[in-house]
This record gives structure tokens, sequence and C-alpha cells, in this order.
């Protein structure tokens, strides 16, 4: 006879404490700091806590709930790695790095979680990478890094590694979730470790990370991941596609089949992993890049860079052009990455990471799909200005409308169906331009074609895929600033050649950043297919929260400021970058302020100027505008309407050729106006903005009538060391010679102040490039003929000097020059 449930021995003593009140007593509760102090003892680096309802956490909210409802605070831990394995050429030693660390993360969670549970508080590890669960449309059960990021362990670097303030990228992650409810949580630090070297970009093998901070991560995952999962895939059926064993090593060569056996019989490896190896940042880190930068790139950068090795990629990607024209050492082998998607869930949540940006170029258009059958489903996909966006439904107006059986799509796309019997048959249907979808596939790396295959559709899951984007610092105030879109709203033209930009936000919402008078942003657009960053100055004020402006002048030869004033039109929305810059003035850094300006050099003053006017600072302000003629004059109207207003604003305005009818002053803001216009000049500060030669000149002349140089600034227009957002003074400039780029048979003058970059992206001749500052080496080019000109050359090692490189970014001429490009 079986026993009776309540009879059980456990069940009798549970019963029992619950009547002398042990069994109803309240659950085991801890506190922040204590949680926080376990997983320390428990082996972690550094810990944070972060609340399961975090708005930030609300991609992978509801897939954690479905396994785990109980979740209420998530502990988010590190563990440390060692640099030197992972610095070094040999990957194996970087990889049993990797692995090291891995295993200790998923010791330390399994740690914290038996402690809690022996408390009474419910737990759970799930892992730092593999297993993962392979049913699902979405493997991994968590995705640590925006965890990481929230619970204040660092912020994503452009290589979109977490970077720890202390430890920099050497760190792996790990999660634990709890029952726990806390009453302290962590919040993110509020500013990046990353240092913007943009080293990471110049030794990714695949260019998997751009410059801007996107990521391309079917290029990272072909490459890197090469002996994981769809690395595996890949070679599985090569292996069973080969005839014989004589096809198979045509196939994989004898190193590969090494390399795969090792990964099988151990564990799998990485194949770069570089971006980790070359990043300096983090308080741990910097010192010995910071001691001698060109010694890290010449034991740490350049090895990597000059290794020989396969590089790993799908043919038609733009990790395949990358690989071939930057690393001629290295040895392209086109492969397929082995994953393909077996749902339309799989498919369009995917979709963005494999979307390929350079292979878009040209296209612009709004795509509706319609799945029927077996996994219905309708999204509106819009490629434009290479980037991708995928919605759910049928939005707006389409250019071209698909409907598609979703078995047969999915068959097509991984070449297992043909495209003109699926047409035939009408299991897809087209309306509209044909051209569009094949320009559309285009912008898709494509599968390797298989024999036989069992039909296993993954499990939805409801894990998305958030964006990770790179929060760059304001050099001003060292805290990160502000990135997203702005619409123009509306122009208005100030002069002849002079427009004023007024953006808002999309919504309508006040503008969400705040920034110091003088300040910049910066734009980034594709202006004649170029991808392309500038930065202007807003001439606005600080305290105009529904707008704010830029006022740009078209250069007959600039790139950007014609796309801006012949093809921007209200509506159109820009992808913008602010605030930055450290030429600025709010009334606190002195008593009264000088601001001297010459042409569209007058924009930073214009909002230092409405600002002081509009807070009613008490001291005295000295405006002294330089201008070829009247029609020049910018903001006439308004700086006659600011000092009628602020008694404490004095306004000069100086013609270099001025008609009959002016009755002001003549000739150039030289020592004499100066020493005439300003009394007690060497107790004031002054600002100037401009020409460099107007600038430089300037700034002679003050220091020549007492000003002290500490007193004088200048906005950076191409001075010593070139700021990386901008290229050269918008303000016309003498020709200082012409380029010729050997490679592709173009010619383009350079004025002065500009480098070979510059020229390059106004002739529309690519250079690699990253940092712009000098510092990540991945403009170098061989200089054929003629002599630069660099502010900064820490990239360069000795041999490559010479060798007769130099740096794109930093080069500028005095006469003509011949490159390879």
């Amino acid at each position: 006879m079986n026993m009776r449930l309540e009879d059980h021995p456990t069940v009798r003593r549970l019963e029992a404490s619950r009547h002398d009140g042990t069994r109803d007593a309240t659950p085991a509760s801890i506190g922040a700091e204590e949680l926080r102090q376990l997983a320390l003892d428990c082996g972690a680096a550094d810990a944070g806590l972060v609340e399961i309802a975090r708005p930030a956490l609300e991609p992978q909210r509801d897939e954690l709930l479905r396994n785990y409802p109980w979740t209420k605070t998530l502990v988010a831990f590190v563990a440390r790695m060692a640099r030197g394995p992972i610095q070094g050429p040999p990957r194996s030693v970087a990889n049993l790095e990797f692995h090291r660390a891995g295993h200790d993360i998923d010791h330390i969670g399994a740690a914290i979680v038996a402690k809690l549970e022996a408390r009474g508080i419910r737990a759970v590890n799930p892992s730092m990478g593999f297993p993962m669960e392979m049913g699902s449309s979405v493997p991994w059960l968590i995705s640590h890094k925006p965890i990481a990021v929230e619970a204040g362990l660092g912020h994503m670097g452009i290589h979109r590694n977490l970077i720890h303030p202390k430890f920099g990228n050497f760190v792996l992650l790990g999660t634990v979730l709890t029952e726990a409810v806390v009453e302290t949580r962590n919040a993110p630090i509020d500013y990046n470790p990353c240092l913007e070297c943009k080293l990471c970009v110049a030794a990714c093998p695949v260019g998997a990370i751009g410059a801007d901070g996107s990521f391309n991560f079917s290029s990272c995952l072909t490459h890197n991941y090469r002996d994981f999962l769809g690395g595996f895939t890949d070679w599985a059926e090569q292996v069973a596609d080969s005839r014989d064993a004589f096809e198979y090593r045509e196939r994989v060569s004898d190193t590969e089949s090494m390399s795969m056996w090792q990964s099988l019989a151990f564990q799998p490896n990485y194949n770069a992993a570089y971006c980790l190896a070359v990043c300096p940042a983090g308080e741990d880190v910097i010192g010995p890049y910071l001691k001698d930068k060109q010694r890290h790139m010449e034991e740490v950068v350049r090895p990597l860079q000059e290794r020989p090795e396969p590089l790993y990629v799908m043919e038609g990607t733009d990790a395949a052009d990358i690989a071939r024209r930057r690393f001629k050492n290295k040895t392209v082998k086109p492969i397929s990455n082995g994953i393909r998607a077996r749902s339309i869930d799989t498919l369009l949540t995917f979709m963005p990471v494999y979307f390929q940006p350079n292979r878009s170029k040209g296209l612009d258009a709004i795509f509706h799909f319609v799945f029927t059958g077996a996994d219905p489903r309708e999204a509106t996909i819009t490629v434009s200005k290479r980037t991708i966006e995928v919605k759910d439904g049928l939005i707006g107006e389409a250019d071209i409308h698909v409907t598609a059986d979703s078995k047969t799509w999915l068959d097509f796309l991984a070449a297992e169906k043909g495209l003109p019997l699926a047409l035939l048959r009408r299991k897809i249907r087209i309306k509209g331009d044909p051209r569009l979808l094949l320009a559309f596939g285009k912008c898709f790396p494509s599968a390797s074609p298989r024999r036989k295959k069992v039909e296993i559709v993954p499990e939805t899951s409801a894990m998305r895929s958030g964006p990770a984007r790179f929060l760059a610092n304001d050099p001003a105030t060292g805290k990160i600033r502000w990135q997203g879109k702005l619409v123009l709203a509306e122009t208005e033209r100030v002069t002849h050649n002079v427009t004023t930009f007024r953006l808002k936000t999309p919504d309508g919402r006040p503008i969400p950043f705040d920034h110091h008078p003088g300040q910049f942003l910066t734009l980034s657009g594709t202006p004649g297919g170029v991808p392309t960053k500038r930065s202007y100055t807003i001439a606005s004020s600080p305290n105009w929260r529904d707008s704010v402006e830029i006022t740009v002048k078209r250069e007959e030869h600039g790139l950007v400021s014609r796309w801006l004033h012949d093809e921007l039109r209200p509506g159109d929305t820009l992808d913008v970058e602010s605030p930055n810059g450290t030429f600025y003035f709010t009334g606190e850094e002195a008593d009264s302020i000088v601001l001297i300006a010459g042409g569209v050099g007058i924009t930073p003053m214009m909002s230092i100027a409405r600002y002081l006017t509009e807070k009613e600072w008490q001291g005295e302000i000295h405006l002294v505008l330089g201008f070829r003629t009247e029609a020049d004059l910018i903001f006439r109207d308004e700086v006659a309407a600011l000092a009628a207003r602020n008694p404490n604003l004095h306004v000069v305005t100086a013609l270099t050729r001025p008609n009959r009818s002016w009755t002001g002053r003549q000739g150039r803001v030289d020592a004499t106006l100066l020493a005439e216009v300003l009394p007690d000049v060497a107790a004031r500060r002054a600002y100037i903005c401009g020409p460099l030669t107007m600038m430089d000149s300037t700034k002679a002349n003050l220091v020549a009538l007492g000003m002290p140089q500490a007193n004088i600034h200048m906005e950076a227009f191409g001075t010593d060391k070139r700021d990386p957002t901008r290229r050269h003074s918008s303000v016309e400039a003498a020709i200082a010679g012409k380029v010729l780029f050997d490679l592709s048979d173009a010619v383009a003058p350079l004025e002065e102040g500009a480098t070979i970059l510059d020229a390059a992206e106004d002739a529309g001749v690519f250079i690699d490039n990253a940092c712009r500052t000098g510092t990540c080496g991945a403009c170098r080019i061989k200089l054929h003929a003629g002599d630069v000109s660099m502010a900064n050359d820490d990239a360069l090692t000795e041999q490559d000097k010479a060798d007769g490189y130099v740096l794109a970014c930093q080069a500028q001429i005095s006469s003509d020059v011949a490159v390879e490009a």
C-alpha cells in the first residue's frame, strides 16, 4: 500500500514547523551592498545591481520572465582577464585565457547562486557563453552587456565590447537572476572609458568595426567564430559535399582540418579578438600606451595587422572587400558562415545584423513583405543611406511589394530553391520594379546550397536585439555626449551663400541635450555616396530648447556644405552627435570677453553673444568682425539688434573690399584696429574664429599688445592636433597644391590647412580611415612624390617613415604630391 502524502516524514516535519511559526516566517532578504559584497566574496572583480523593470532591459525582459518569472533583481559581475596572453599574436595562447576566464565566470555565478539559495533566495546563473538554447530563434538566454552597462560596470567601446573603467576591456561578463528586491541599485557610469583611438578599427582584419561605432555582426561571426557553430556547419557541409579525399583537401586545407579537430577536441577557438588585444582603455591598462604610443603600435597593433593568416569571409560582403584591400599579407578565403534562417521570426530579427551597408550604396527604397502559409507575418523594411530598418506591419507607401509563401521564401534564401520556379508557381509574387529586389538581395550574404535537410523550425524567442550604440564623451566635460536623430525643420538664407539650418526633434519635444555657447555638433551623412562626418558650430543660444541651429557657408568644393545647401530639404532626418568642443564661453570664465571672427567664424560668437545677452550678463562684450563685402555680412540685422538691446555689447565691423556706400571701418582686423577698439587689452580674454592665417595673425597682434597667450582661445580648424570630426576650415583658403592619386588616376586640389584625406574624400577616392587624429594608422599610405608635414604621426613606426609612409589624415602639403591610393 502506497504511503499517503500527508504521512510522509518530510511532510510531517514541515507541518509541525508551521504550527510553531517557523514555516510562515518572513522570507530571507538581503541588502544591496550585502548582495554586491557577496558577489565580490565569490570571486567577482566588480559587481552591480539592476532591477528587472529597468527600461534598457526591455528587449530581453519578456524572455527572462518567461523562463524565470520570479526575477526581481539582476546581479551583473565581471572577471578579469590577463592582458599579456591576449595581446600577443599566437591565438592559441589568447584562447586559453578566454576560456579560463569564461570558466571563472561560470564558477563565480554558481557560487553566488549557492549562497543565495542557502539564504532562501531563488537565483540562477545563465552561462557566460555556451551552452545555449539551440532550439530557439535567439539561442542566448540573456544578453550580458546591456545589463552590465546598466549596472555601472562600463560602456561599450567602438569595438562593442564592454570597457570597464578600471580593467579596460580585459574582462568577461556574467549575470545572476534573483528574486531579491533591493532598494538601492546601480546606474550607468556617466562617461565612456573608450579613448576613441580607433585602434580596434585599424586592427580588425575583416572591417567588422566601423569608425563611427557601427558593427557588422556577419563579418565578425564568419571570421572570428570560424570554429564555432556556423563554421562547423560549413565545414561539415564541405565534408559531405566532397566526392573524395582529394576534393576535400582542395576545399579545406590540412591546417584548417587540424584547427577544426582541435576545436572539437578541446574548445572552440576565436580567430581574432584583435579589438580586445589592441584596446588601451581602462585605468590599469592605459599607462604604457600613454607613455609610448609608438611602442604600443610596434609591439601590439602591427604584429596583429601583419600576421599571416587566413581571413574567412562570405563572398559578396563588405568584409571580403575590406580584407582584400587592406591586408595584402593575409589570405582571403571565401566560405559560408553556415547560418540560415528557418523561421520568418529569425529572418526579421537577424536581418539588421547581416545587412551589408556598403553593398546597399545607392539603394533608397521601402519594401513591403507579406509572408503567408505556415509562418504568416507582415513587415516593412526600409533601406536608405546605407542603413536598414525593420518594422512589423505594412507602413507607408512601398516602392516594391513582395508576397511569399514563408517556407518557399526561406528555402530561396538558403539557395535550396530557385526564384524562377517560385515565381512561376506564384509562391512568390512581386509588385514593383524587380531590380529593387535584386539590389535588396545584394545587401545580404547568401548561404551555400545543401543537398538534403530535416526541417527543424526554431522555437520563437521573445529575445530581441536592442541597439548597442557606442557612446562618445564630450572633451569639454568628460561626460557622455548625446547621439540621435534630428529633423530639418526649416532653412533661412542669411547671405547669398550662407544659410541657417534649424533642427528639431522628430517628435517635437525639446532638444534632448545641453550645450555650451560656442560648441559644435557633428552631422553624419553620405553626400555623393561617401560616408562622411562634418562638424558645424551651433549658432543658436543654449537657452533655446525648441530647436538648435547651424549656419553654414556653401563652399564650391565642400562635399558636405554643398549637400546641405543643394540637397537637404525640410523634413529630412539627420544623424547628429552633440555637443562637443572646448571652444566656449559661459560668462563664468572671465568678467569680460573679446570675440573676434572672420567670415563664417562668426557662428560660435553669435551663440555666445545671444546667450550672454539673454542671461543679462553684466560683463563687457567686444565683438570684432571681419568680412570682405557688405554682401558677406552674416547676421547683420540681428547683430545690430543685439547691440541695441545690450548696452554692454560693443560691435566693430571691418570690410576688406567695401563699396562706396560703406561708412564703417575698412581693412583687415589688424593690430592698429585692435589697439583702437579694445581698451585694457592685456587684462582681457579673447576668442578667435576664422581662417587659419587670420587667427594666427590676430593672436600674434594680441600678444604684441600685451594679452597673455593663456587668455587667447582659437577654434581648432586645422591646428596642431586635428579634431577627428573636422576636415578643415569652412572659410575659404588658398590652394596649397594638387594631390595625384596614382592607383585611382585622380587629381584633386588641396587647400592650405587641409589634409590628403580631405582631398581624397572630395575626389571620391577611398582611403581607409578611423581616428583622424594620427593615432590608429588606418589611413597609412605611401608617398610617391613630394613632401608633406604631419602634426601627429604616433601611428607610424620608424620603419614606416623610412619606407615613405604617411598618414593621410594628418598629411598637409605645400606643393604638388603623389600618393599610392
